[in-house]
């Protein structure tokens, strides 16, 4: 039996997809019983969806679920929890599903497989109750290193960063080329929209607020020259801009949404990305500029960015002709140094 002392925003449809994944791993039918820790329960940055434990216990065993759900009555965020869904549901699966007729596995080591396992992604607002919900895989391992989202990430957890993005974004060239009428759909639905914008100004806001504060004596030029940089913001996510280069980003590629497992030694071993809900078909250098510019700090930058678009672009390459493509030919590393040169000659690194 599913217990449902919990908030009213988790409905009948939330509960008895529960109840579903239960039974799916291999529960007994009105046998066990989910608890919710609702001390996990919170708000996401930006708020777009609240997140909790469900955790499921019978036949001696316990089985626990990452769940979200939208907040109640916000459109923009309900937007973007439907991109979020897309990604899983669909871009994903199709990622998988591609890199498997390659011969990759996630058992292999060689393939793009950093995100929780996702079992159910939905979002159906149309129905006579509203149906939203994204379960996905709770790892322990991934919750054993606590890092200071203040402090500047280091080189050994950014490195891991790196392959990653670069896999995630070797899996674009390739489709793009070999599947462009699948890749179309995946193309389509990353475009920029209004939740995306509306995001991106709040978010442009918040910081202008903090600015106040932290820099008052240069408010004005700070007021004169606002709306000509948010216009320079939405012209960086045009993905019109960056062609033939753009790919399926995170959007969201900072130290909040990075979680890590280490060994026995505390060596990064693995890195799991997560909250995709600002995916977006864009150029790569956004997701590298978003990194290093908000997880990491200038001497950081100065020292080691060199080398690790040198990594990046080395784990880009090498997966992408596991794929069957030539990063060569479809992004060189001249081309990714002369696209990133611009941003990071405006912030000096």
């Amino acid at each position: 039996m599913v217990d449902r002392k919990i908030t009213p925003m988790f409905n009948d449809y939330v509960y008895e997809a529960i109840r579903r994944i239960a039974v799916e791993q291999g529960f007994t039918p009105d046998l066990f019983s989910v608890d919710f820790d609702e001390e996990t329960r919170l708000e996401c940055d930006g708020y777009v969806s609240f997140v909790f434990k469900a955790i499921i216990n019978g036949d001696d065993r316990e089985f626990t679920l990452w769940c979200k759900v939208p907040p109640n009555g916000d459109e923009r965020s309900l937007e973007l929890f439907k991109r979020e869904c897309f990604f899983y549901r669909e871009t994903l699966h199709g990622f998988y599903e591609f890199q498997a007729e390659k011969g990759l596995s996630e058992e292999s080591g060689d393939g793009f497989y950093a995100t929780p396992k996702c079992y159910l992604a939905h979002c159906n607002t149309d129905a006579p109750e509203p149906e939203a919900l994204i379960m996905l895989e709770y790892n322990e391992a991934f919750e054993k290193w606590d890092w200071d989202k203040l402090e500047p990430i280091n080189v050994e957890h950014t490195r891991l960063v790196m392959e990653q993005l670069g896999r995630l974004h070797a899996l674009s060239f390739a489709m793009k080329e070999q599947q462009p009428e699948l890749f179309e759909q995946y193309k389509r639905a990353g475009q920029p929209d209004s939740a995306l914008i509306t995001l991106m100004k709040e978010s442009f806001d918040r910081a202008l607020i903090t600015m106040r504060t932290r820099f008052e004596s240069e408010q004005e030029r700070i007021v004169a020259v606002k709306d000509a940089v948010f216009e320079s913001l939405k012209k960086c996510c045009d993905p019109t801009t960056a062609e033939p280069y753009c790919v399926v980003t995170h959007g969201d590629c900072w130290i909040n949404n990075l979680i890590y497992s280490h060994n026995e030694n505390n060596v990064a071993t693995r890195v799991i990305l997560t909250d995709w809900q600002s995916s977006r078909y864009a150029s790569p250098i956004l997701d590298l500029c978003y990194f290093f510019f908000i997880s990491a700090g200038e001497q950081f930058r100065r020292d080691n960015m060199d080398s690790l678009l040198h990594h990046y672009h080395g784990a880009l390459a090498d997966f992408l002709a596991k794929l069957g493509g030539d990063a060569a030919r479809q992004f060189p590393l001249t081309t990714l140094l002369r696209l990133m040169k611009p941003y990071r000659d405006l912030l000096g690194s």
